[in-house]
């Protein structure tokens, strides 16, 4: 009877367990996207020759990175992100310190960026940015 009690007790823990498992599953998968959707806009900010459209598409990087409840976040610039989660850097607290700081990074680059008004250092900045977001990315696939 014993035996059969413990045995009822781990399946338990085990069932408990894979439960738990499931949403770090699901918020690593919404992480990496938002992660990959940020490095595509950041991108994209590099390829516009209008000072405005880079600092558009410097805010969805920044939209992205900092989420709907974030401080920085501003809902006319619009959300790429809507849907995925709930920003890279909120949903990025159970991941290892080389994504928060990679992400963290990105987020400096494309709040200055979005500052600057000369489209050459914006361009930098965005570039920098992606290659941040690009990091976080290869952190990530490293450690899942």
């Amino acid at each position: 009877m014993g035996k059969r009690l413990y045995l009822s007790f781990l399946l338990s823990v085990l069932i408990g367990f894979s439960t738990l498992l499931i949403p770090i599953a699901r918020a690593s998968t919404n992480l990496r996207a938002e992660v990959r959707v940020a490095a595509i806009h950041a991108g994209l900010a590099v390829e516009m020759h209008v000072l405005s459209l880079t600092q558009l598409h410097l805010h969805h990087v920044i939209n992205c990175l900092v989420g709907p409840n974030g401080r920085q976040f501003d809902p006319r610039a619009g959300n790429p992100c809507h849907g995925l989660g709930n920003g890279a850097i909120p949903d990025s607290r159970m991941s290892v310190p080389a994504v928060r700081s990679a992400l963290q990074q990105a987020l400096h680059d494309a709040l200055t960026g979005e500052r600057v008004m000369n489209l050459v250092q914006a361009h930098h900045l965005a570039i920098a940015a992606r290659k941040s977001l690009l990091q976080a990315a290869q952190a990530l696939r490293s450690h899942h």
